[in-house]
């Protein structure tokens, strides 16, 4: 395939890159192209996608035309803004199975311009590099030596703004009678005093970069006591587990602490609290604070926003086990310009020293949504999916199963396994009544019971007839996921990464995506929906039971489909994972 890349615009302004591509290349399918920038500053890279204003299929031609555009923050890039090395750029193109790594851009020589305040800009056998100045250095020079000077003025700013509340209220008024700016926070569905309050917290925060609330102050509170225990040393054997999502060794946590428990020579510290940081109390604050100011090693296993607004210690290694298999909804920094998507700026993610995932293609994607570089995401295998190759698990499981709900023993089982809409625990739901399960179990017949298992975000719970009760079982807040998949002779899903757990089994899978293009729209995936899915889509429940009717899922994709998101079908993650942990106990990471 020919690829021809146009720079059509690179302008540096003080600490703001704006840039600007056009290209043109062979059509051979309807995918949508997606384009990142890769920045190399030989100590990190940052991948980020570029906004793609524009793209025209020319059917007549069999060419796509593309036009992106995007302002980026230089100073916000990288992580560890110490290092002022030149800065490559590359440029990197997915079009549905298709991915090119390293395109050639063409440019003129002219249009690399630059105020030359911050950076200046050049050409190097056909790259360009962006070289930061002497007085960026002493920029973030400065910033270190006035930080403390810096951070009460900003506190005065804070009074200041608690001082202009009225005003701010009077403009709250306004805006919920529509005569003024509504915050980004507003919401039809709310109280007007809820969204009139969220109003005045918002134009705190536009006025002094900090706000009120149980949240904020907590956040304070953990900053101002870790200030005072990070001077103590680092404990070289302490391994840190440490959760918002759940309270128990359960996920990915439970094989690699069922691993190191025995062992004398680590001692290990916990912190599973499902509790939002605004409800954690003074103690439990001080166990959380203690905790990242003396552990060697901290594991996560999801989303944990407060660690990135601490300055861990050098000594300290952060690692995100992560929750989810694979690579499939777009999350993190890809999201950038989206609904609920981060600032460039945000923190969030790029403190992690380490990431595990399941194979070495999903690498890029992974460090492009947590921000890191490549070298920080490794291809372990994920450790909770071990049990998958355990049979003695898996007769357990069963017989576990079978033993509480014996009526389903001679039963084919039908999961169905959604994720929710919405952007997030606040508002996550499912259009429940678009999934009729019980006219489906009706249609398909006898030989089949339905098991319903709703994301945790989801409150709404099913409508079971009473004649179908035995059969059709909701178990949406009684079960783990993957237990169910040990029983599963087919599973139902639709955006869910349960997929790729479900593949390792070779789980027959039916997709119904009644809202895929709208998903798309919102939430979008890093392959194409309708080539990468392991199974047959469907778009309504006629859809769903004629298939179930007809046996036609679609099956034979599965293969291809687990060879390429799993580097390792040996059930040994958690000892690659164990390995890397010893390594850095070991001071050799």
């Amino acid at each position: 395939m020919v690829y021809l890349f146009r720079l059509e615009k690179f302008s540096i302004t003080e600490k703001k890159l704006f840039i600007s591509i056009s290209g043109c290349f062979d059509y051979y399918n309807d995918s949508k192209p997606k384009i990142s920038l890769i920045f190399d500053n030989k100590s990190e890279n940052r991948r980020i996608p570029l906004k793609i204003n524009s793209f025209f299929l020319d059917h007549s031609h069999g060419q796509y035309f593309i036009h992106g555009a995007c302002e980026y923050d230089l100073e916000h890039l990288f992580w560890n803004k110490n290092n002022c090395n030149d800065i490559t750029l590359r440029l990197s193109l997915m079009l549905g199975e298709e991915y090119v790594e390293s395109l050639e851009l063409d440019f003129n020589d002219e249009i690399l311009d630059s105020d030359q305040v911050y950076y200046q800009v050049s050409r190097q056998n056909d790259e360009i590099i962006i070289s930061p100045q002497q007085n960026l250095e002493d920029y973030y020079s400065l910033l270190k030596k006035y930080q403390h000077f810096l951070t009460i003025y900003s506190y005065l700013l804070l009074l200041i703004s608690i001082l202009l509340i009225p005003f701010f209220a009077i403009d709250g008024f306004l805006a919920l009678k529509g005569f003024s700016e509504k915050s980004p926070d507003f919401q039809k569905n709310r109280r007007p005093a809820v969204n009139f309050l969220f109003h005045i917290n918002w134009k705190i925060c536009e006025f002094s970069n900090h706000g009120l609330g149980r949240r904020r102050f907590n956040l304070w509170l953990m900053g101002r006591i870790y200030s005072i225990l990070r001077h103590r040393k680092i404990k070289e054997n302490h391994i840190a587990f440490i959760s918002e999502r759940r309270n128990d060794m359960s996920g990915n946590f439970d094989p690699i602490y069922h691993e190191i428990a025995n062992n004398p020579q680590i001692s290990i510290l916990k912190f599973l609290n499902n509790k939002p940081t605004k409800n954690l109390n003074i103690f439990e604050i001080i166990k959380y604070v203690n905790i990242l100011s003396t552990s060697k090693v901290i594991l996560l296993d999801d989303f944990l926003p407060s660690i990135h607004t601490f300055d861990l210690k050098d000594e300290t290694k952060l690692i995100q086990l992560w929750h989810a298999v694979g690579a499939f909804k777009t999350f993190g920094f890809t999201r950038i310009g989206k609904k609920g998507g981060p600032e460039q700026f945000s923190p969030n993610h790029r403190s992690y020293d380490y990431a595990i995932v399941s194979s070495r293609e999903i690498v890029k994607f992974y460090a492009e949504g947590f921000g890191l570089s490549e070298e920080k995401v490794l291809a372990t295998g994920i450790p909770r999916t071990d049990v998958f190759f355990d049979k003695e698990y898996k007769k357990k499981v069963a017989s576990e199963f079978y033993d509480k709900y014996p009526q389903l023993a001679n039963k084919k089982i039908l999961l169905f396994a959604p994720t929710f809409r919405g952007d997030g625990k606040q508002d996550a739901h499912y259009h429940l009544k678009l999934f009729p399960v019980n006219q489906i179990y009706e249609s398909i017949g006898d030989d089949w019971a339905i098991i319903i298992k709703h994301h945790p975000f989801v409150r709404g719970k099913t409508e079971i007839s009473p004649e179908f009760e035995d059969y059709i079982l909701d178990l949406s807040h009684d079960s783990e996921i993957n237990d169910l998949l040990f029983i599963s002779d087919l599973i139902i899903s639709d955006y869910s990464s349960v997929i790729f757990e479900a593949s390792l089994l070779n789980i027959p899978m039916l997709f119904y995506a009644y809202d895929l293009e709208e998903y798309i729209n919102s939430r979008d995936f890093y392959y194409e929906y309708k080539t990468f899915v392991p199974g047959k889509i469907v778009f309504n429940s006629q859809e769903i039971i004629s298939s179930l009717l007809n046996e036609d899922f679609e099956s034979n994709k599965i293969d291809e489909f687990k060879g390429r998101f799993f580097d390792h079908l040996d059930g040994m993650s958690t000892e690659r994972v164990l390995n890397l942990l010893y390594s850095i106990l070991d001071n050799n990471k």
